[in-house]
């Protein structure tokens, strides 16, 4: 199929189209939306040169709340939080203090990551599967862009945007990693500027969170599998230098997180983890090496007020967070895989939920009660939340038939390109699958729903890729059949045949 005539370039702008104006109207026109802060923000707004308005502001108007639309600008701080999520926060203040000095919009920071989610819808619809014949291949791009714009338009996802949250910042790398890798696997010669933008968005994903720094490892291995493609020496030593790019971004993301931040997650681990609803809390402290004084912790966050012995406790953090490491954890799931399949049950049963429901969207100024959801164009989550089904057997039974097609499809492709775009599927259920297990070890129960946005992500695209293959698989199948018949009477045979005999 001819680049001028290729269907796809028409439906990849279409789709921008409506994308654009559905964002725009859900997020931007007032009320506007956002997602309220529950005190991660401080961690990138310092170091990116905004503050809130009102430093006095109480404590329920400043968090859970209330979503803010209107900030105020400051120094340029550390806020001992590293990830790439900060630069594209300080690029948005950067815009937002050319276009108002004083005030900054929120809707600036959203109107980057509406730029960057239609830029990887678009690159998606562009390079759908072409099925045999124009009418089969508009089919299938006309149904990928409309179930792109239903389940990551929804606003469960898409009010993120208006947030300091790291959330958005690694679904749009997650839309942008596997649209370009897409896109490579599927263009005859591909472009080094191409391979760049999927090695920036893959960055992008495992430098957002540190629990996501494990997916970088995923990304780096179909970065390896890209030398393929190209047999030329200007290509490998491109896709080389990119892996081991996307290796050390994601080494130093966990290497270097601040000691504070890891003490964190592991009395999390620990306490709100291991411990939490254990069958026996002395033996499991014995066998982790935690002192039994420390019995009256288990089953609490690192956040809650009033515990036994106080989170701070500097013997507390000498005897066992500074002893003990999420080593410690992944070992003792290793020795008891009953209690892990019993922490991911726990997970499965959260693992539907786009959105945190205890988080408001409204500005305060809106005067809606505190703590108001938006439910505007809010179909794929609610039904996933309402409908779907939320255990570990149903998760597990999609991702055994999920990568049970994609062995098959890889088995049978007749390129490596072909492969190549089997294997990039495949990293999305891996990381599916490490977005669901490694929360769970590393920060025990803390916040499950929302430290599972990345499964969710996830899933999703497996569901979207799933139902396009179907998509493609019958259109592919009705094209083929209607060409050979059409080739089969213009030849004459075998209906004239039969008529000629009859007569």
């Amino acid at each position: 199929m001819q680049p001028d005539h290729d269907i796809r370039y028409g439906l990849a702008w279409l789709t921008v189209a409506i994308g654009a104006v559905l964002l725009i109207y859900l997020l931007m026109v007032p009320p506007v939306l956002g997602v309220a802060d529950n005190g991660d923000f401080n961690r990138v707004m310092g170091a990116s040169g905004i503050a809130y308005t009102d430093p006095h502001e109480s404590y329920a108007d400043r968090y859970f709340g209330y979503a803010h639309r209107e900030y105020g600008y400051g120094n340029f701080t550390s806020g001992g939080y590293v990830s790439t999520h900060v630069l594209l926060v300080a690029l948005a203040g950067g815009i937002g203090r050319i276009l108002d000095p004083h005030v900054f919009d929120i809707r600036v920071l959203g109107a980057c990551y509406v730029v960057l989610t239609l830029a990887a819808f678009a690159l998606l619809v562009r390079h759908a599967p072409s099925a045999r014949g124009r009418t089969a291949t508009g089919l299938v791009a006309a149904f990928l862009a409309a179930m792109l714009i239903m389940t990551f338009g929804d606003v469960g996802y898409t009010a993120y945007f208006q947030s300091f949250f790291g959330e958005p910042f690694a679904l749009v790398g997650m839309l942008l990693a596997v649209a370009s890798a897409l896109a490579l696997s599927r263009t005859p010669r591909p472009s080094a500027w191409l391979y760049a933008l999927f090695i920036a968005a893959s960055i992008a994903v495992a430098t957002s969170k540190i629990q996501n720094a494990p997916l970088g490892f995923a990304f780096a291995l179909l970065a390896w599998r890209m030398l393929a493609l190209r047999a030329d020496r200007f290509w490998h030593r491109r896709v080389l230098a990119g892996t081991g790019v996307l290796l050390l971004a994601s080494v130093l993301m966990i290497a270097v997180a601040p000691n504070e931040l890891k003490h964190i997650n592991l009395y999390q681990s620990i306490f709100f983890g291991v411990l939490k609803d254990s069958p026996n809390v002395q033996k499991d402290m014995r066998e982790l090496g935690v002192p039994e004084k420390y019995a009256g912790l288990a089953g609490t966050n690192y956040f809650q007020k009033d515990t036994v012995i106080p989170q701070s406790d500097p013997v507390l953090r000498e005897e066992v967070l500074e002893k003990l490491g999420h080593r410690d954890i992944a070992l003792f799931y290793l020795k008891h895989p009953r209690r892990f399949i019993g922490k991911l049950e726990k997970g499965a049963a959260h693992g539907a939920l786009v959105r945190p429901y205890y988080l408001g969207n409204y500005d305060q100024r809106e005067g809606r009660p505190r703590g108001e959801l938006s439910y505007a164009f809010s179909s794929w989550s609610e039904w996933k939340r309402n409908h779907m089904p939320h255990t570990l057997g149903w998760f597990a039974a999609c991702y055994a038939v999920y990568l049970a097609g994609l062995a098959l499809w890889w088995t049978r492709a007749r390129t490596r390109a072909a492969r190549l775009a089997a294997e990039t599927l495949a990293i999305v259920a891996i990381s599916g699958l490490f977005a669901l297990m490694v929360p769970l070890v590393g920060d025990g129960e803390a916040d499950i729903g929302k430290h599972l946005f990345m499964f969710n992500v996830c899933f999703d695209m497996m569901v979207v890729s799933a139902l396009t293959g179907v998509v493609y698989g019958a259109a592919h199948g009705v094209a083929s059949r209607w060409t050979t018949r059409r080739g089969k009477e213009e030849r004459g045979i075998p209906g004239d045949a039969r008529q000629v005999h009859h007569d």
